[in-house]
């Protein structure tokens, strides 16, 4: 059994192992991006990264999430970078039972790319996510690209003169 940060997104659970996770923050305050999915909230300045900020319930169910008390960032790792999941609430820090559903969906052809496994919390089925698989080609370098030019621009706009008297 290995130990996970479980959350909620749209009545279903879902879990990220522990180890990808760096930090869960509790904001709604994001750097909006021109022209990036309707999924992707903004950005998040942390420890002078900016980091993507996505909302989970969008990406996959197609709703926004909807901001309340319990609504959190799990900051965590994804291709060498840093990424932010907006999830409506986070339910702990677990060790999950693995199951062997995975078979079952994938011989029905229902098994997505960003379906790790399967695990068991309580009487819950969770679904552990595989982030790599989260976007497609496109939209990852959608993602990588419009945070990078962001990132150039503060940088820039930390090197502009200023006048002085």
């Amino acid at each position: 059994m290995d130990q996970y940060v479980v959350f909620k997104s749209h009545d279903q659970f879902f879990a990220l192992p522990v180890l990808l996770v760096k930090r869960i923050v509790e904001t709604d305050q994001f750097i909006s991006l021109p022209d990036v999915p309707d999924f992707v909230l903004g950005v998040f300045e942390h420890q002078q990264h900016m980091i993507p900020i996505i909302d989970l319930r969008r990406k996959l169910f197609g709703e926004f999430t909807p901001t309340t008390d319990a609504t959190k960032v799990i900051l965590c790792e994804w291709q060498d970078q840093h990424l932010g999941l907006f999830i409506e609430n986070i339910v702990g820090i677990n060790y999950l039972e693995e199951t062997n559903y995975e078979a079952e969906l994938s011989q029905a052809d229902l098994k997505r790319g960003y379906i790790g496994k399967f695990l068991k919390f309580k009487d819950q089925v969770v679904i552990s996510l595989k982030l790599d698989y989260l976007f497609d080609n496109n939209q990852s370098q959608a993602l990588t690209d419009s945070v990078a030019e962001l990132e150039k621009s503060k940088e820039g706009a930390g090197d502009t003169p200023t006048e002085t008297d």
